[in-house]
């Protein structure tokens, strides 16, 4: 077996002189810790077996470690098998499946290409409802339907019941749909249904969400708080196809981000000079990692020290949209010190 790497963790202080930063070697600190800096020396079958032995102690970050890792290497069945075991263990929604970023095949673009998008807005009322219903009805019926749920903020009541009337006549229709955005949806509601005063239509599109999903598991479970808090029986299972969960089309970003990609690799740093540049024009730097699948441990002091660089100048830097292995290694070797970290799966 190899080697592992021994870790190097940063401590600060401010000095006379400004931020004064030390490093020390040492044996990572924990089991998370462990895994993330194998994950980042390339070694992933053992970051992998390390995390499965941590989902029995119920530490989170270990399970969404997983499945960004289930992501990254597009291991769709193992993701879902995980997603499942999560929501039994937590009682609460797991992360949705998404191919990683650069890792989609030719067909499968052009598969969603080709098909009728439908975008909801901000409000889920009964218009935007009749705009979905009407949208659907126009797109041809063995062509398949994208529905886009990643604008939707508020849900109200008329919009909630007429969108899972929608969804279930789509799916009794046996209509070819793919969502994209659905899990923002679905914390939205779950956030409703939480609510003292929640209203039955919200866990009726809840519920039937789960059902397009094709999610047995979270229909079971929330068909019996329904019927708990409701007092009546709540609707059946169906077995249907399930819809396709493709990620949300890119967004032009509102602010003026770095965007980096791909892997970050001593044989690759030339993406680190892409920082440097960025930096040397920018007096706060904000740079969106959510297209990088992995930060070698090789190319970790050159990240520090473009950092530094940064700091030095009394620049301020956020990193967002980062995995959960990156995000632990970011932590692990004391880059949160360094900069403000946004991660994909805030923890």
């Amino acid at each position: 077996m190899e080697s592992q790497p021994t870790e190097t963790l940063l401590t600060m202080e401010m000095g006379a002189s400004g931020i004064v930063v030390e490093e020390n070697s040492g044996a990572p600190q924990s089991p998370v810790d462990e895994a993330a800096i194998l994950y980042a020396s390339n070694q992933v079958e053992v970051a992998e077996r390390m995390l499965k032995d941590m989902l029995a102690t119920g530490d989170r970050r270990a399970w969404l470690m997983l499945f960004d890792l289930y992501s990254i290497q597009n291991r769709e069945k193992d993701f879902e098998k995980l997603a499942l075991d999560y929501a039994v263990r937590f009682e609460s929604s797991p992360p949705v499946w998404q191919k990683a970023h650069g890792n989609g095949n030719g067909p499968a673009k052009t598969q969603q290409t080709e098909a009728a998008a439908l975008e909801l807005p901000g409000l889920l009322d009964k218009n935007a409802a009749a705009t979905l219903r009407a949208g659907i009805a126009a797109t041809d019926k063995k062509a398949v339907v994208l529905i886009n749920f990643s604008r939707i903020e508020i849900v109200d009541e008329s919009g909630a019941d007429e969108c899972a009337n929608i969804l279930s006549d789509a799916r009794k229709a046996k209509r070819k749909l793919q969502v994209s955005g659905v899990d923002r949806l679905i914390a939205l509601l779950q956030d409703l249904n939480r609510a003292t005063l929640s209203r039955a239509v919200h866990w009726l599109l809840l519920l039937e969400l789960y059902q397009t999903l094709g999610q047995e598991a979270l229909f079971e479970d929330l068909a019996v708080d329904y019927a708990v808090r409701f007092e009546v029986s709540p609707p059946s299972w169906s077995e249907v196809q399930a819809a396709v969960v493709v990620p949300s089309a890119p967004v032009e970003p509102l602010d003026d981000a770095l965007w980096l990609s791909g892997e970050i690799t001593p044989s690759t740093d030339s993406v680190l000079q892409q920082f440097g540049s960025y930096a040397a024009t920018h007096n706060e730097l904000l740079v969106d990692l959510s297209k990088v699948t992995r930060v070698d441990y090789g190319s970790v002091s050159h990240f520090i020290s473009v950092l530094m660089q940064c700091l030095g100048s009394g620049k301020p830097i956020t990193l967002r949209g980062h995995n959960a292995l990156i995000h632990e290694l970011f932590r692990v070797m004391g880059i949160d010190q360094l900069a403000q970290l946004l991660p994909r799966h805030p923890v």
